[in-house]
C-alpha cells in the first residue's frame, strides 16, 4: 500500500526525533552543526565528534566561514572556540551576529594571532557605522585549549562574556543607536587580514558545539523576541549583577588595552553612543 504524502512527512518526521535522540543530541540549547549551520565560503568545513566540534582551514588559497540558517531577535550566544597557533597577527578568528540589511547591526569577537600574546577584538557596527573596537590582551592562551565567548543580547543591554567575564558592556540609550530592530544570524570565520606566515599554514580553528538559547524568528519578526518569556529579557538581565560587575570592572581595568571612544585621533569627537557603555 502506497503512502500518502502526510503520512511520509509523519515518518520521516519521527524517524529524525529517533536518530537525533540515538546521537545524544542536548535538548537544553546545545546546537550541533549539522544541519544548523552551512560553508559559506572557503575550505569545507571538518566535523568531528559525531556533530560536536567544527574545524575551519585557512591555507595560501583560503579561509573559510560558516553562518546559521536559523535568524535570532535575542537571546545568548556561546562558542566554545581554539584559535589556531600563529605568529602571524593577520590570523583572525572570528565569531559573530550580523543583520542581512543596508542598516547594517553586527557584533564581533575577533582573536588576533600574535606570537606570545593573543589579543581579543571587539567590535560593532551600529545601523551602518563601524570602527568602534575595544580591544584586549587575553589572560589565557587561547591556542592551547576552547574558551567560551558569548553575546547576551536583549532589548535593554547588549552583554560580551569571555569565560563568564563580562567585558564589554552596551546599554541602550535614547541618545543613540541601539541593536534592537533587526534580526541577526550567526556567523564563524577563521581568515587572513595580512601577510602570514606560509611555512606555518595550514591554520585549524577549531569550533566546538555553540549553545544557543535565543529567540528563533523571520527576518522582519523582530517584537516576538522582546517578550519576558525569555530568560535573557527578564529584568534581572537588564545590567549587569553586583559580582558580574566586579569582574567587568576587573577586566577593564586590567586587560583592556585599546578603546575606540578614548581615541582623539581618530575619533575627535566623542562618539555619541559611548555613553551608552556601562
Amino acid at each position: 500500500m502506497r503512502m500518502r504524502g502526510s503520512d511520509q512527512k509523519i515518518l520521516l518526521l519521527m524517524v529524525m526525533m529517533v536518530v537525533a535522540a540515538a546521537q545524544g543530541e542536548d535538548t537544553s540549547g546545545f546546537v550541533t552543526w549539522n544541519n544548523n549551520y552551512y560553508l559559506t565560503w572557503g575550505h569545507q568545513a571538518l566535523v568531528l565528534n559525531e556533530t560536536s566540534e567544527l574545524h575551519l582551514t585557512l591555507d595560501h588559497n583560503s579561509g573559510s566561514g560558516f553562518e546559521s540558517y536559523l535568524i535570532y531577535g535575542s537571546g545568548s550566544f556561546n562558542f566554545r572556540i581554539k584559535a589556531p597557533k600563529t605568529k602571524s597577527t593577520g590570523v583572525i578568528t572570528s565569531f559573530y551576529l550580523i543583520s542581512k540589511s543596508s542598516r547594517h547591526d553586527e557584533l564581533c569577537f575577533q582573536i588576533l594571532g600574535n606570537g606570545q600574546t593573543y589579543l581579543l577584538n571587539t567590535n560593532m557596527f551600529l545601523y551602518g557605522e563601524g570602527d568602534k573596537d575595544q580591544r584586549f590582551r587575553l589572560w589565557f592562551d587561547p591556542t592551547k585549549d576552547y574558551h567560551s565567548y558569548r553575546f547576551l543580547w536583549n532589548p535593554h543591554q547588549l552583554v560580551f562574556y569571555v569565560d563568564d567575564t563580562p567585558i564589554r558592556v552596551y546599554r541602550k540609550n535614547p541618545d543613540a543607536y541601539y541593536p534592537s530592530v533587526q534580526t541577526m544570524f550567526i556567523r564563524g570565520s577563521v581568515q587572513n587580514e595580512s601577510i602570514i606566515d606560509s611555512t606555518q599554514r595550514p591554520y585549524i580553528a577549531k569550533f566546538q558545539s555553540p549553545k544557543i538559547e535565543g529567540c528563533e524568528t523571520t527576518f522582519m519578526g523582530l517584537e516576538k523576541c522582546t517578550d519576558p518569556k525569555f530568560w535573557w529579557n527578564r529584568k534581572e538581565n537588564w545590567q549587569l549583577s553586583s559580582s558580574e560587575r566586579k569582574l567587568y570592572m576587573n577586566a577593564r581595568k586590567v586587560y583592556l588595552v585599546y578603546d575606540y571612544c578614548s581615541d582623539r585621533k581618530r575619533h575627535p569627537k566623542v562618539p555619541r553612543e559611548c555613553r551608552s557603555y556601562g
